[in-house]
């Protein structure tokens, strides 16, 4: 039996769920545009170095839209735990630019806490792809191979400044992690062809940082599952165009 109070409760969560949807499908397609724009200053960050003031703002402003948009659908998600639950990436996501704010890289060299800084960037990273690929889910959800296929590039953009940001020259000389000619990446060219190769037929070469090596290793499982999807999907359908061919086909004596 249901008390009184839970027939109460239930109509007022199902308001609140109805509300909490259409406020996100009213402001779905501006959070899909600022989604690219945030990926898109990621990896001009990540490749080179940091941004413009002008830019710099940009990505606070947006961050600030993202928190401005959690802390509404939070306040009115009618179960908090769960909403919680299921979007602790975000939460992530929003409480890593404010690591940005230490941007006194010198110093923390000088303390030893480049790793910090790196590890901090791989986060930024990985929960920048999860935005991103929501985003996509969204726009794309009917369109099985355009978002596969959106989805892949994305994460070859990404991922390529990912690799740039921890394996290049610059970023290895001077941080006590490993000499500069330890990395044949040059530039976000020639991180970019490394993604490419590793999400295709491995990698090419060993990255020298532990967080290059971990994402060089998330790059590698992803291109795995994606080919190996896309192999099934056409033995798939050879097969049952096979099969439909001997079905309808002519008859033999």
């Amino acid at each position: 039996m249901t008390s009184d109070g839970d027939q109460v409760r239930e109509p007022i969560h199902e308001a609140r769920a109805s509300l909490l949807e259409q406020i996100h499908d009213a402001v779905d397609g501006v959070m899909v545009l600022l989604s690219a724009a945030w990926i898109g200053l990621l990896v001009v960050e990540f490749v080179g170095d940091g941004l413009p003031p002008s830019l710099d703002a940009a990505v606070w402003v947006i961050w600030g839209v993202f928190v401005a948009d959690f802390v509404v659908e939070f306040t009115i998600a009618p179960q908090k735990r769960r909403y919680l639950r299921a979007h602790w990436l975000t939460v992530v996501s929003l409480l890593l630019p404010a690591f940005r704010i230490l941007r006194l890289a010198s110093a923390l060299r000088a303390l030893r806490a480049a790793r910090v800084i790196r590890g901090v960037g791989l986060l930024r990273l990985l929960t920048s792809v999860n935005r991103g690929l929501a985003s996509l889910r969204a726009t794309a959800a009917r369109r099985g191979l355009g978002y596969l296929v959106a989805a892949t590039a994305l994460v070859m953009v990404v991922g390529a400044a990912g690799m740039a940001y921890f394996e290049t020259p610059a970023v290895l000389t001077g941080d006590g992690t490993a000499p500069a000619t330890s990395s044949p990446l040059r530039d976000y060219g020639d991180a970019f062809w490394w993604t490419a190769y590793a999400m295709t037929t491995g990698a090419p070469s060993e990255p020298a940082t532990g967080e290059g090596k971990l994402l060089g290793w998330l790059l590698s499982l992803y291109g795995l599952g994606i080919f190996g999807y896309l192999t099934a999907t056409l033995a798939s359908h050879f097969i049952e165009r096979d099969r439909g061919a001997a079905i309808g086909g002519p008859a033999t004596d």
